[in-house]
């Protein structure tokens, strides 16, 4: 049954997919990111309803009406189908980008959690999210320092773990977030001609190492900013592909494109705000004839010319309706970060004011910014360090402008956008690091910085690289039409592509994620069992008989002899999808009715104290009910707001 759904939701996905390239006439490795959102949103939308496993009935039911839908066309539209998927899925282009995603998910398919961030939040949140088939409840979120990060990677990843119903496979994750990133790179492969099986396999390794140019941490963590660089690419170069579109294929792309940008990261409404910024002047700048003479078409039609007023409000609203949602449901559901409850505070009040490390911090962004390369492995050639990318993505868009390979008003946009976007974002990284990011003193030294740079700045590095990139293999052809060999007049393109990526990639790196991390696998989850504590281990075991089904909170009360909340993070993963908020406490000096403020405060359902010498029944024996309290025992908490009582869990 586990193996027929998987096959159900996986046919119904690439039935989806010819037929949208049947009524849209493109390529399917173009449609492949655009179903994909599609995906997204409609996985958020039975996220709020705990209702994630519908996906398998829609699934059934796209099959069936695909099938009733086919055999209700006559005989020759039936065959023009037909024909056009054959066509379709015989394209290089596609093989590839299928034997690519096939070899991606099944090397990683064995991979552990072991990055920070995913420990911290990323994976410990899709466990959740798979465990209760949707969004916790109110107060119920696992990462509660993490919790209005928005869920769009998140959901795409429960669609892979979902494969295996009975067990949290952390391979399957991982799977979900490659195939997430890959498939906007997808329609770099749209020019692959011909047949050549080195040419494809060179172009299929060349997106898997092309992040390695400017960002490592994706290949071995769930990082969101990859995600967003990869979305934030294909939307740039979504909106000057206009020749040949449809309009609903070419606004309604742009329209997915940004929804989902949102929901991937809370930074990313920064990145969509800066797409929109390019499509609003690109399409202001459009006044080509073939522009005017589209519009003269539709001059005397009124729904037409209503349309083309309202498609860039349309556009301009998608992001802010999946964004503001998520917002709303946040504030709702109480669920909160402490970055965001830090920016608010800086942009409200006076509290905290600038960093009275600023020079420090400055003296760090220019020295890692300048003279640090934005990998930590040798490269065969050439380690660009921030500076060195910015200027390249510059020197590459005056190539692009001075060999005619984009019009001449178009390649001044691009170059100006490059420019602008990249200050303005390398100086918002700046500001973050003396205000909401102050109290993180490892970014006082360049090593620190550096990361952080290679890291947040990865929307703009990777992300403008493949919008140029895109470019490139539409238009580089041009230069090769004299050149003396066939071979390089038929892949020129794909050569420089797959020559650039080699030269300046860190392939080590994208081996290791790709191949090498199995022998560090046994390791990892060894380190991970080893911070599970005594403490945490019987907490763990008790909180078993509350099974998986529903999201609850616990108040664990703790020692507050030692700082242990990078042990509580490893906790939190093991127990989602309950959620636990911590409490160090004194036992020796609380007084119940603090104490019950404070377990109040936590907005819990049960509580939970680990074994301590401290005296622990002058506090909660007169909250306790039918007997002495006892640590080490989960009681369940009844408040009405006066009194607080504390019945032992079942």
């Amino acid at each position: 049954m586990v193996i027929f759904m998987a096959i159900i939701n996986i046919t119904a996905f690439f039935i989806g997919l010819l037929m949208l390239a049947y009524f849209w006439k493109e390529s399917l490795v173009e449609i492949f990111p655009v179903l994909t959102c599609m995906l997204v949103l409609m996985l958020y939308v039975l996220a709020f309803c705990h209702r994630l496993n519908l996906i398998d009935g829609i699934s059934i039911l796209v099959i069936v009406l695909s099938a009733v839908w086919l055999m209700s066309r006559k005989c020759g539209q039936r065959a023009a189908f037909g024909k056009s998927c054959l066509i379709n899925v015989t394209q290089p282009s596609f093989v590839t980008a299928i034997l690519l995603l096939m070899g991606v998910i099944l090397c990683t398919s064995r991979k552990a959690v072991s990055w920070w961030d995913d420990i911290n939040f990323w994976a410990t949140d899709v466990k959740s999210l798979y465990y209760l088939n949707g969004f916790a409840g109110k107060y119920g979120n696992v990462a509660p320092e993490f919790g209005d990060y928005p869920p769009g990677g998140q959901l795409i990843k429960w669609w892979f773990l979902h494969f295996d119903p009975h067990r949290f496979r952390e391979g399957l994750a991982f799977a979900g977030y490659y195939f997430m990133n890959l498939v906007f790179m997808l329609p770099l492969l749209r020019r692959i001609k011909g047949r050549n099986i080195l040419m494809a396999a060179g172009m299929a390794l060349s997106l898997w190492l092309l992040p390695g140019i400017a960002e490592v941490y994706g290949y071995d963590g769930f990082c969101a900013d990859l995600t967003m660089a990869c979305i934030y690419g294909g939307f740039l170069y979504a909106v000057i592909d206009r020749e040949g579109k449809k309009d609903s294929f070419y606004y309604g792309r742009l329209m997915l494109y940004l929804s989902v940008l949102v929901l991937v990261k809370s930074v990313g409404f920064i990145w969509a705000l800066f797409g929109l910024i390019f499509l609003a002047v690109y399409q202001y700048g459009q006044n080509t004839m073939r522009v005017q003479a589209e519009v003269d078409d539709f001059s005397g039609q009124s729904k037409s010319r209503i349309w083309n007023k309202l498609r860039l409000p349309v556009v301009c609203a998608a992001p802010v309706i999946t964004g503001g949602s998520w917002m709303v449901f946040c504030l709702l559901m109480r669920r909160v970060t402490k970055t965001t409850a830090t920016a608010v505070t800086y942009m409200t009040t006076d509290e905290y004011g600038i960093s009275g490390y600023t020079g420090d911090f400055a003296k760090a962004f220019l020295e890692a910014f300048v003279s640090m390369p934005l990998h930590k492995n040798k490269t065969p050639v050439l380690d660009l360090t921030p500076l060195g990318f910015y200027l390249c993505i510059c020197l590459l868009v005056i190539f692009f402008y001075r060999k005619d390979m984009m019009p001449k008003k178009q390649g001044r946009l691009v170059l100006w956008f490059s420019v602008v976007s990249g200050a303005l974002f390398y100086a918002i990284i700046f500001i973050a690091h003396i205000t909401i990011f102050a109290t993180e003193t490892q970014y006082l030294e360049a090593s620190g910085m550096i990361s952080s740079i290679e890291r947040y700045g990865a929307p703009f590095t990777i992300g403008t690289l493949l919008f140029l990139a895109q470019i490139w293999m539409d238009c580089g052809g041009s230069l090769f039409t004299r050149a003396k060999w066939s071979f390089l007049r038929k892949y020129g393109p794909c050569i420089c592509l797959i020559l650039f990526v080699a030269l300046t990639a860190e392939w080590q790196t994208g081996y290791h994620g790709l191949i090498a991390y199995r022998k560090e696998v046994q390791e990892q989850f060894a380190e991970r069992a080893d911070m599970i504590d005594d403490d945490a281990a019987v907490f763990l075991e008790k909180i078993e008989q509350l099974g998986t089904g529903h999201s609850t909170r616990i108040c664990y009360v703790q020692r507050d002899d030692e700082p242990r909340w990078v042990r509580n993070s490893y906790v939190n993963m093991e127990a989602s999808p309950i959620s636990v908020v911590y409490k160090a406490v004194n036992l020796d000096d609380a007084v119940p009715d603090w104490m019950a403020q404070e377990i109040r405060d936590s907005h819990a359902e049960y509580l939970y104290v680990e074994k301590t010498d401290a005296d622990v029944e002058k506090v909660f024996n007169i909250m306790t009910v039918n007997g002495a309290f006892s640590c080490e025992v989960l009681y369940r908490i009844e408040d009405d707001g006066v009194r607080m009582r504390l019945i032992q869990a079942e």
